[in-house]
């Protein structure tokens, strides 16, 4: 039986990744820091999914176990010597976090003449497993060479519709039909080989990568900063009201027609995508028992403005090719005016805007030009507001 060693025992993890790799047959081996998730994914030997577009029908997800980070370190690093396949699903800022025991179990699975595993970072980010690669470096337990020895490194993109929470009765993690894990193909030693049956393998996926974060995440963000702006607190109220999603899908559209201006997207690749990604959730969204908080989405609000991040990012790819952005810089504009007490970066925002004035805050953390076309639009919208 093949076998697949996942760090991160999360929502991702279990509830895309963990199915995938279900599906096509893996036995799964699970590594958390989470000694409750541990124990009981253990104490079941197994774990439930439950489908939102097919009224929340139970999956079960077996042939699983788990092990804990803080106190079974040696049975991971033997792991790793032996999978098939390695992912994580950790977020981003922790596989600084993971690398030291990835890198130590890869330097003696090269000790072990074992045939090369594929790594990946299934993570919300562009380019994750270069990150995680780095950071594996970072370690100095393996060089560059050996890591090139040992293993095949693809980056990939992720999403999926996936909350936890207690569902007919039972815990586990409500998961949609839809979704997206896209591989790089030309990192896999035969790149016509599908070790993950049900991804896709693409030999762009910067444009993947960016479709999903500049159509997708573009769009929860301004509908959630919107919806804060209104007094909202749930995401499903925002999706709801017809003003606030008549800017978050203009914007969409403006991220779209600059995503295809950039890379070789039809327009029906395109709008087919949306129906599929952006279009259905609205349904997904307003199921009984799917709670997400404005709050969560529109975290981070800072990172969020970076100049290559889910609105300004699209905007500056539209100015690239002298299309339309207004939308965007309308949703930024909210995304400026974002208070959130309990979110350290947007009280950190909200105090550079009163320490500098927004004028000075646009500059420093869109990096647009002062006085220029695409600084002005924000600047107005800001101001009307």
């Amino acid at each position: 039986m093949k076998e697949a060693l996942v760090f991160g025992a999360g929502k991702i993890g279990q509830g895309f990744i963990g199915d995938l790799l279900h599906d096509d047959g893996y036995k799964i081996y699970f590594a958390d820091v989470n000694e409750e998730t541990v124990a009981d994914i253990n104490r079941k030997k197994c774990y439930s999914l439950f489908l939102t577009n097919h009224n929340y029908r139970e999956k079960i997800i077996d042939n699983v176990s788990a092990f804990s980070l803080r106190t079974d370190r040696e049975k991971i690093i033997a792991l790793i010597t032996k999978v098939d396949i390695l992912t994580t699903s950790v977020m981003k800022t922790n596989l600084i976090k993971v690398a030291p025991i990835i890198a130590e179990g890869l330097k003696q699975r090269l000790e072990k003449n074992q045939k090369r595993i594929i790594v990946m970072a299934c993570e919300n980010a562009i380019f994750g497993t270069d990150i995680l690669k780095k950071h594996i470096l970072e370690t100095k337990l393996i060089s560059s060479d050996e890591l090139q020895r040992v293993g095949m490194f693809p980056n990939t993109g992720v999403d999926r519709f996936v909350f936890g929470g207690i569902y007919n009765g039972k815990s586990g993690v409500a998961v949609s039909d839809a979704h997206e894990l896209a591989i790089e193909r030309q990192k896999l030693d035969d790149p016509l080989s599908t070790p993950i049956t049900g991804a896709e393998y693409v030999d762009n996926l910067e444009a993947v990568l960016k479709r999903k974060i500049y159509l997708v995440n573009c769009w929860l963000a301004i509908s959630s900063y919107i919806g804060a702006y209104k007094g909202y607190t749930m995401v499903n109220q925002t999706l709801l009201d017809k003003d606030i999603q008549k800017v978050a899908i203009n914007a969409v559209r403006e991220s779209a027609n600059a995503l295809c201006a950039k890379f070789d997207f039809s327009d029906k690749d395109m709008d087919d995508y949306i129906d599929k990604m952006i279009i259905a959730r609205y349904d997904d969204y307003n199921q009984e028992g799917i709670v997400d908080t404005i709050s969560r989405v529109g975290r981070q609000p800072i990172r969020k403005l970076l100049p290559d991040d889910r609105i300004i990012g699209p905007a500056n790819l539209a100015a690239e090719f002298n299309l339309p952005y207004d939308h965007l810089m309308m949703g930024a504009a909210y995304g400026y005016k974002y208070e959130n007490k309990e979110d350290e970066e947007a009280v950190r925002l909200q105090k550079l805007i009163s320490d500098i004035g927004i004028e000075e805050t646009i500059v420093k953390i869109s990096n647009l030009k002062k006085g220029g076309p695409m600084y002005n639009k924000l600047l107005k919208y800001y101001q009307k507001l």
